[in-house]
């Protein structure tokens, strides 16, 4: 399936909400665990967007970021996280962009034009050299930063939730969009 010239990047909107909390029910129901969209049941995700954005009153270690939402016919396909700095441990593992896509729309192109336009925002945010993790295993994620300029600098042990993972590190010139 070829996605639409519609899917775009918007501000995370109410009126997307409802279509949000089905794509988290998806993530549970598939035991997907390579993004964590913001639950809702912990916390008012809108404010928590506007206080990332204004980098106001955010935990101890994070760094501001702004948060889009992809959606093509009124229904949310997917997240991105766009940090305007990083932190040691997002240079190991996290990067600039983080990014999700609902589990009913993989492999139809949409984590493809989500990271587009994710670096077409990045670069209005005067951000022009990103860095983008996956882990090893997630070949998906790392086709996709390929597909949008992704260079593979290296390769990093990192330790997630007590467990030994291998993080890719792919850098992208914004300057070359």
């Amino acid at each position: 399936m070829i996605i639409s010239n519609r899917a775009e990047l918007v501000v995370p909107s109410v009126e997307y909400f409802s279509s949000y909390v089905e794509a988290i029910k998806e993530y549970e129901q598939n035991n997907v665990r390579t993004y964590a969209f913001s639950n809702p049941n912990q916390c008012d995700i809108f404010d928590k967007f506007q206080r990332y954005r204004t980098g106001n009153n955010i935990p101890e270690n994070h760094v501001p970021s702004n948060y889009f939402w992809l959606i093509e016919n009124g229904e949310f396909i997917g997240e991105v996280s766009i940090r305007y700095k990083l932190t040691d441990e997002l240079l190991r593992r996290g990067g600039h962009i983080g990014y999700g896509v609902r589990h009913s729309r993989w492999n139809k192109g949409y984590g493809t034009e989500l990271l587009r336009q994710a670096l077409l925002k990045a670069k209005s945010m005067n951000l022009y050299d990103v860095l983008i993790t996956c882990n090893d295993d997630n070949i998906g994620s790392a086709k996709i930063i390929e597909k949008n300029g992704g260079l593979l600098e290296n390769k990093l042990e990192n330790v997630v939730e007590g467990k030994q993972i291998l993080t890719r590190r792919y850098w992208i010139h914004i300057s070359d969009y």
